[in-house]
């Protein structure tokens, strides 16, 4: 995968290391609880806003969103409730948050062919529906999606051609998060009857979180029910002990589609560089996508979703019969909002099963890397204060930084 240019990317070890400098001063049991409540400072909010988060991000964005518009004077966020589907965002009747998780290609995409997420010009016809909508900065699920914003001449990828915008500040661009993969199946405490829909469904929401911001990925409430049976003998807790389990029929495990996901670029790397052989496709395929996998019964072993965000809910709604395993983001399933079951209005972590990666099984991929850009043409003034937060404030924050920890970063 394309992990973006060398001039991009200089310094990420660094960054890292301040970082981690950072989260070493805090307990991440007291986090949630304290840092995230914390307030900055009272100052005068003069600049208005609008921002685009990754989905797997947005949660802790939106815990932080009070905290950022104090730190930086920003006019205070209002966040939406559930992802939108494309121009929904840019129609005021149906959101008028400044706020919003996405699913982060889809933003870089909107970004890059003057959609109706950029900065337009309304008497124009480049597709700005009840437009312009400003979108001053982007916090994305990799390197690459930035890049896609950044002019070729800064080394990004974008070429401005016609109505395509390469609105990206180079400067700007900056490691806002390390995410972390987590091996997820459900606990016999929480089998139930959800029936939640199958997430790779043409008529389920395709996007992260259903109703709710913490959303299980299915297009349903969030929950820890699950339709599907705890894993016999229990839940392998390395990932070479997941390319065992994988080995006896019926066995099966949901991942992020590599070719779009950084997450599913990882989990694939996790699996084959412990053992598993990754066919997808001719004679001897065991890699699906979604449905696919269902039909290929036993010969499915690993079910590919469009995004991070719906493995859990292939677990929880158990795909096929039989998706006992996912690979998820480690922000998925730490610090969520309950909105269903005995849980229902409590925070915390998921109560089904899960053990964090160690990243040395994925070593041959990196670092799971999130990034984040601030983008020139929205707002007045706003650019230049999401620059300034990311260069000089992100990495050695204490709130920022505890926040993240606490959401499993």
């Amino acid at each position: 995968m394309q992990r973006g240019s060398s001039r991009a990317r200089s310094g990420p070890h660094s960054v890292r290391t301040a970082m981690r400098r950072v989260r070493n001063a805090f307990a991440v049991g007291a986090i949630a609880t304290a840092l995230i409540t914390a307030t900055a400072p009272a100052a005068s909010a003069t600049t208005n806003s609008e921002v685009g988060v990754a989905n797997n991000m947005y949660p802790a964005l939106k815990d932080m969103k009070g905290y950022i518009a104090t730190l930086k004077s920003f006019t205070p966020f209002t966040a939406n409730a559930a992802s939108q589907v494309g121009g929904f965002w840019n129609k005021p009747a149906i959101d008028t948050s400044t706020m919003r998780g996405i699913t982060s290609g889809n933003l870089r995409q909107q970004l890059k062919s003057a959609g109706p997420y950029t900065t337009c010009n309304p008497s124009s016809s480049n597709n700005c529906v009840n437009g312009p909508l400003h979108i001053d900065a982007f916090l994305s699920a990799d390197a690459t999606n930035v890049d896609a914003v950044i002019p070729t001449s800064d080394g990004g990828t974008c070429t401005a051609s016609g109505s395509v915008e390469c609105n990206g500040d180079v400067d700007s661009r900056h490691l806002v998060a390390i995410g972390r993969l987590a091996i997820y199946s459900c606990n016999g405490s929480w089998a139930g009857s959800t029936k939640g829909d199958d997430p790779s469904n043409a008529g389920s929401p395709p996007l992260a979180f259903g109703a709710d911001a913490n959303g299980s990925g299915n297009g349903k409430a969030q929950s820890p029910r699950c339709d599907a049976s705890p894993v016999s003998g229990g839940a392998p807790t390395t990932i070479p002990g997941v390319v065992s389990w994988l080995g006896t029929s019926g066995n099966r495990i949901a991942v992020a589609d590599p070719a779009s996901a950084p997450f599913g670029a990882a989990s694939k790397q996790a699996l084959v560089q412990n053992g598993f052989t990754w066919t997808d496709s001719g004679p001897g395929q065991n890699v699906f996508r979604g449905s696919a996998c269902d039909s290929a019964g036993t010969a499915c072993k690993v079910r590919l979703e469009s995004g991070i965000s719906q493995v859990r809910g292939a677990v929880t709604a158990n795909a096929g019969g039989n998706t006992q395993l996912g690979l998820v983001a480690k922000s998925n399933v730490m610090n969520v909002s309950w909105t269903s079951s005995s849980l229902n209005g409590t925070t915390g972590n998921d109560p089904n099963t899960w053990t964090e990666v160690n990243p040395s099984a994925y070593s041959g991929y990196g670092a799971i890397e999130q990034y984040g850009v601030a983008l020139n043409g929205g707002n007045a003034g706003a650019a230049a204060v999401w620059s300034d937060l990311f260069t000089n404030d992100w990495d050695f924050d204490s709130t920022i930084q505890g926040t993240l920890a606490a959401y499993g970063y």
